[in-house]
């Protein structure tokens, strides 16, 4: 949830840049967490990657020149913090926010800053304390709520996650990430329809991102969309040609439409049989049309579909031992009836 630009947030009275070094180190120094590894894209069999939330931690703080100690030294507690978020020494960020929380209980980005250091740690249920602090010394603030439902989120309290990240959207109505953020939560809680709502919002305010158009390809391929979710991953690649998960996804979901044309085949010239049995072609093309659902099937079903080919061959055999196509089915035949014995 790190991002290279830090929004500056005054804390005090007076203007101008921070300058704070770091106080002493704490009594027994944490390890450093390291960095949090890309993960990989997923099938529309598997959950998604969350994208990432579009909260930010707020930035460094001065403290008014005639602050009472223990008020300036909550602010440089705060800011040793922040510079700690930043270089991702997330243990030793964690210690100064709490430090300056202690020293000041009122300062309100610490405990934003808490609450997002937290969630960099996998420790949702704290960080849903700290925003709530946040939230309650300073109930209009944006990015505290925000932070509230990401972890919401990370803790699995989709319906909660929801409400927050929904209750923010009127003012963060033009945010790419904050739509990227309600389409991810909404998959997870199997609604696509309204995941790719959101995605597609996503999509509009953020052409050229490539990730959001292959969010958009799973919620739609979540939904049965094939069409519509074969689209969005043709656009994934097109932004992205080096993007091999879209490039997979495409696939599955190309699979999956021919798998649903093969079925239809199937169903329609079986009707056509049932209608006319003496239609010869239609009992030819309908056995190629189960030999190709066979090879598209489980491997359960092989076996019965081959059978169901080779009678509808033997039928058009007998139907029309002269056509042109009656030494195909004749090699059809010889092919599988050792398969299906």
């Amino acid at each position: 949830m790190t991002r290279t630009v830090v929004l500056l947030v005054i804390l005090a009275a007076a203007a101008g840049a921070a300058a704070a070094a770091d106080p002493e180190t704490p009594p027994t120094a944490g390890p450093q967490a390291p960095a949090v590894p890309p993960a990989a894209s997923p099938s529309p069999d598997a959950p998604a990657p969350s994208p990432q939330p579009p909260a930010s931690p707020s930035g460094a703080a001065q403290a008014p020149p005639a602050a009472d100690p223990g008020v300036q030294e909550s602010i440089q507690r705060y800011n040793a913090g922040v510079g700690a978020l930043q270089r991702r020494d997330l243990e030793y960020a964690l210690y100064q926010f709490r430090q300056a929380i202690r020293l000041n209980p009122n300062l309100v980005e610490a405990y934003h800053n808490l609450g997002i250091t937290l969630l960099e740690l996998r420790q949702p249920e704290p960080a849903i304390e700290a925003f709530t602090r946040a939230l309650e010394i300073a109930p209009e603030h944006v990015e505290a709520r925000l932070g509230l439902g990401m972890a919401y989120r990370s803790g699995g309290d989709l319906t909660r996650a929801i409400a927050e990240l929904t209750r923010i959207l009127p003012k963060r109505a033009d945010d790419p990430q904050l739509h990227l953020a309600l389409g991810d939560i909404y998959r997870r809680a199997k609604q696509p329809s309204l995941a790719a709502e959101h995605f597609r919002e996503a999509a509009r305010l953020a052409p050229a991102d490539a990730s959001i158009r292959f969010h958009l390809g799973l919620a739609y391929a979540d939904a049965g969309e094939t069409d519509q979710a074969i689209q969005a991953f043709h656009e994934a690649v097109g932004l992205r040609p080096e993007d091999a998960d879209a490039y997979y996804n495409l696939g599955v979901v190309v699979g999956e439409k021919i798998r649903a044309l093969v079925d239809e085949k199937v169903a329609a010239y079986r009707r056509a049989v049932e209608l006319r049995p003496a239609l010869a072609d239609a009992h030819y093309h309908l056995g190629v049309a189960y030999i190709q659902k066979a090879q598209l099937g489980r491997v359960e079903e092989k076996r019965s579909l081959l059978q169901l080919a080779l009678e509808q061959f033997r039928l058009f055999q007998q139907s029309a031992p002269q056509d042109p196509k009656a030494a195909a089915a004749s090699q059809n035949i010889k092919v599988l009836e050792p398969q299906v014995k």
